[in-house]
Parts: structure tokens; C-alpha cells; sequence
């Protein structure tokens, strides 16, 4: 029997190159006492800033698992200044089945970050991460897609808090990446997710959103890599190399509620507008088919809002309240700028 829920062979505060495991206690009639392994690596040289690299918190977005796990091959430790924690595949039973959610207790890792941990193998994954290496750390980027369900553009994200010095290290940090799209959000996150417990904890959080479908993305790849690599730059832990260095056109985007298009009632989705483009208030965006009913009309869906289409639903057939559609609204760099002014 082990003393603890969850541990790790790794010397989270030791300098050098480390790749180990966080071990989650998961007793069940096959395996007693039996571990969910957890890859975790370490890289510590200098005295620089801490930055935790997390993917895989839901198993069906591959970019960030591929982008971290061609980190932890590739790297030298000789070359940082700081400290790198990094997950590939943070809920590890999600990512063995390439699933959303973990096929052991049906937990969605990035919904398991509230003030209270589920005592569940996906409860034990978020409170270790969340007590044991969110507060080592300075910043934290955690990696996402759009999953099994959605296709989503490209961008990068940022929780800018409600604190002035924070938002603008954020916001600073958020520009440095400089994804295709750059989306800013302020405030505290009121769910249990990832970020929310990042923002409590003092850190900057950071994320993105690198591609979707239930597929792997070169292009959506190469986004997330870029992002990395800048970061790592700006943070003054690792030099980029030379081609992440070429500057490229950004856009600064943010959310509300009336971005989202969802179901109202089951059906086929078709969409009639595609990912990247700018949609009206009132466009019609698409159509909910019953072919089971053959001589009812369609359904008509409508943008409640203005923006840029950034999420679109992959699966054809869908229910009342899936997503549909998700908008970014456009946002001038200085108007964010002038808002992070006005924070106490």
C-alpha cells in the first residue's frame, strides 16, 4: 500500500535533465495496488523563471502532446536558465484512449480544478498538479485543441487576472508568442479549470487553441511549437532558434457569451460559413437537418454576434446544446492596453 494518492521519482527541485513518472494511486480488482503512470520531465539549469508545459488534459488534442513530447527528446539543458516542468500527457488514461475525457471515471481534467479535488484518479492528477507543481511555477502554458468534436483555429490565449502588474506581464507574455490570433480574456475564470487555479496561485496562465477534429494538424502543430519556443524566449529560460524568430501578423480577439452558436434541438449540422471567416449579427449560419423527418424544412441558425469564426462542430449529427460555432470578436491592441490601465 502506498503512503500517498499520487508522487513522483522526480526531484522536482534538483537541476539537471530528469524524465519520470508522477504515479496515481488507482487500486482496482486486476491491480491492487496498481499506479496510473504519469510522464513528467524536469530540465533545471540557473537560476531563471519556472514554467510549467502541460498537454494532454484531454486525450483527443494531439498537437500540444506531440509538440511537448519532441521537447523532452530534444532539448539541452545546458542551454536554459530556469526551470522546466513539462506534461505530454496529463490525464494519461484520456490520452491512451484518445478520448476527452478519462476512461477510468469519466473525468474531465481541465473541469477538475476547483477549490476542492474529487478524491477519483482524475481528482488525484489535478490536486498533485495543482499542489505540487502549479506553485513552483512563474507561468504555466497549458495546450489544447478543439478535440473529437471541434475544429478550432489556431490561437493563442491568455487569462490577464484582475491585478494591473499581472495582467500586463500576461498580456505581455501573450504578445511574445504571437500566434495567427491572440486572445485575451480578462478576469478570473469562474469554472474549474486549469487556468482558474493558475490565476489563484499568483502565475501567469497561458494557453492556445492548436487545431481540432480528432486529428493531428501540421500546420495547427507548428503553431503550438511556435508559441513554445517564443515563450521560452521571453520568459529568458531558453533562445528560440532562428525560425521562430520571424515576426508574423497577429490579431487580438476576446469572447463573450453571444459568440456561441448551439444546438437547439437535434439534428445534422451544416454549416454554411467556414473557419476564418468574419461573420455579421444576423447571418445565417448554417441549417439543422432531420433526414429521419424527409419533408421537414431544415432549421435555421443565426450569429447572434459579429466575428471572426473560430470554432466550427466536426461531427455531423448533433443534439440539443452542442456547440455549434464560436466567434472571436476583433479587439485593437490598444483598447486591451487602456483596459489593463484601468485595473486597481
Amino acid at each position: 500500500m502506498s503512503l500517498a494518492m499520487a508522487w513522483t521519482d522526480v526531484d522536482l527541485d534538483a537541476p539537471g535533465r530528469q524524465v519520470g513518472l508522477i504515479r496515481v494511486e488507482h487500486s482496482v480488482h486486476r491491480s491492487a495496488y496498481g499506479t496510473i503512470p504519469v510522464p513528467l520531465a524536469v530540465f533545471a539549469n540557473g537560476l531563471g523563471p519556472t514554467l510549467l508545459l502541460m498537454a494532454g488534459s484531454h486525450g483527443d488534442e494531439y498537437e500540444g502532446q506531440l509538440a511537448l513530447a519532441r521537447l523532452i527528446r530534444t532539448i539541452d539543458v545546458e542551454r536554459i536558465n530556469g526551470r522546466i516542468l513539462v506534461l505530454p500527457a496529463a490525464n494519461q488514461p484520456a490520452v491512451i484512449e484518445g478520448s476527452r475525457i478519462s476512461p477510468l471515471d469519466g473525468g474531465n481534467l481541465n473541469r477538475s480544478f476547483g477549490d476542492s479535488h474529487i478524491d477519483t484518479p482524475t481528482g488525484r492528477i489535478a490536486a498533485f498538479i495543482t499542489q505540487e507543481l502549479i506553485g513552483r511555477c512563474d507561468a504555466v502554458l497549458d495546450l489544447h485543441s478543439g478535440g473529437s468534436s471541434l475544429n478550432h483555429l489556431p490561437c493563442s490565449y491568455a487569462d490577464l487576472g484582475t491585478d494591473k502588474a499581472m495582467a500586463q506581464k500576461t498580456f505581455a507574455a501573450l504578445e511574445a508568442m504571437n500566434a495567427p490570433l491572440s486572445w485575451a480574456q480578462f478576469g478570473c475564470p469562474a469554472g474549474s479549470v486549469a487556468g482558474r487555479a493558475v490565476v489563484r496561485k499568483g502565475a501567469m496562465h497561458l494557453s492556445g487553441e492548436f487545431g481540432g477534429g480528432g486529428h493531428l494538424g501540421a500546420d495547427a502543430l507548428e503553431v503550438a511549437e511556435r508559441c513554445v519556443y517564443r515563450l521560452l524566449d521571453h520568459l529568458g529560460i531558453l533562445n528560440m532558434e532562428d525560425r521562430w524568430r520571424t515576426e508574423i501578423s497577429t490579431r487580438f480577439v476576446s469572447n463573450v457569451q453571444d459568440d456561441f452558436v448551439y444546438a437547439p434541438r437535434e439534428g445534422v449540422f451544416e454549416p454554411l460559413a467556414r473557419l476564418g471567416e468574419t461573420v455579421e449579427v444576423g447571418q445565417l449560419a448554417g441549417y439543422l437537418h432531420a433526414p429521419e423527418r424527409p419533408l421537414e424544412p431544415p432549421l435555421e441558425l443565426h450569429f447572434a454576434s459579429r466575428g471572426i469564426v473560430s470554432v466550427i462542430r466536426a461531427m455531423g449529427r448533433s443534439r440539443s446544446g452542442d456547440c455549434l460555432f464560436q466567434l472571436l470578436g476583433e479587439i485593437e491592441r490598444g483598447e486591451i492596453l487602456r483596459s489593463i490601465e484601468t485595473m486597481a
